[in-house]
């Protein structure tokens, strides 16, 4: 693979990432509001379930655009640390897998969350209607309330195993992101300059083993663990873009 495909691949997928992830509605308010919480977020995807979904698709492209960028560098590397660099690469398709199921079931949760919430539109204005003491009035508060509450729990189900999957993801990742540090580090400044390797490889190797530690103290579904992973997705998203640009001005094919 040349390293016009690699170095794009990679700058293709993490701006997709990034910025589609920050367009999901709620998530620009990460660090002033609380967007994880079930009522903020069935809210957030609920009213948005179009356009959220659609976010979702160009994410899961850029983790493809990613994932073949990876590819390129470990194949553009050849055989220097091969033990670690088929552990590296099992890990990043892994963490890419895990990421884009994760993606499928928020899909599934934004057309939930709509459900769950024209339901309770429609409850409501069956228990008002049923203030008026009519038979027929109570009768359609009920059925709408039983509908209501089975929405409600479907939907808390589908949030429930997001969170749960999205939690493995970034695990996932993290640990990816310290094994593809050390191939960096070790690749005898194939790509980079040893400034240039020194500061991505170590980058990586430093965001995967601190933002571990951090996110297996606070959970990325509160408040403050998802704005841990916030900072992360930052941070990393400015390493692997400093490694695409450095990979397209090298002089190596």
């Amino acid at each position: 693979m040349s390293k016009l495909v690699t170095g794009s691949s990679l700058i293709i997928g993490i701006l997709l990432i990034v910025v589609f992830n920050f367009l999901i509605p709620g998530n620009i308010n990460v660090f002033s509001e609380n967007i994880v919480e079930i009522n903020a977020f069935t809210e957030n995807l609920g009213s948005n379930k179009s356009l959220s979904q659609i976010y979702f698709i160009m994410i899961g492209l850029g983790l493809l655009f990613f994932l073949n960028g990876i590819l390129g560098i470990y194949k553009g590397v050849g055989d220097r640390e091969k033990d670690i660099k088929a552990l590296a690469l099992t890990l990043n398709i892994l963490a890419v897998t895990l990421f884009i199921t994760t993606i499928g079931i928020a899909n599934a949760f934004a057309g939930s969350a709509e459900l769950n919430m024209q339901a309770y539109l429609i409850a409501q204005a069956a228990g008002q209607a049923a203030q008026t003491g009519d038979p027929a009035a109570m009768d359609q508060y009920n059925i709408a309330s039983i509908n209501s509450i089975i929405a409600g729990a479907a939907s808390a189900g589908i949030y429930a195993v997001y969170w749960g999957l999205f939690s493995i993801s970034t695990y996932v990742i993290y640990i990816a992101s310290i094994a593809t540090g050390y191939i960096i580090i070790k690749s005898g400044n194939h790509y980079l300059n040893a400034i240039m390797n020194g500061i991505v490889g170590y980058g990586l190797m430093s965001v995967g083993s601190i933002f571990l530690i951090l996110t297996l103290i606070w959970n990325v579904n509160t408040e403050l663990g998802y704005q841990i992973f916030t900072v992360s997705q930052i941070i990393w998203a400015i390493l692997i873009l400093l490694l695409a640009v450095n990979i397209l001005r090298s002089k190596k094919t």
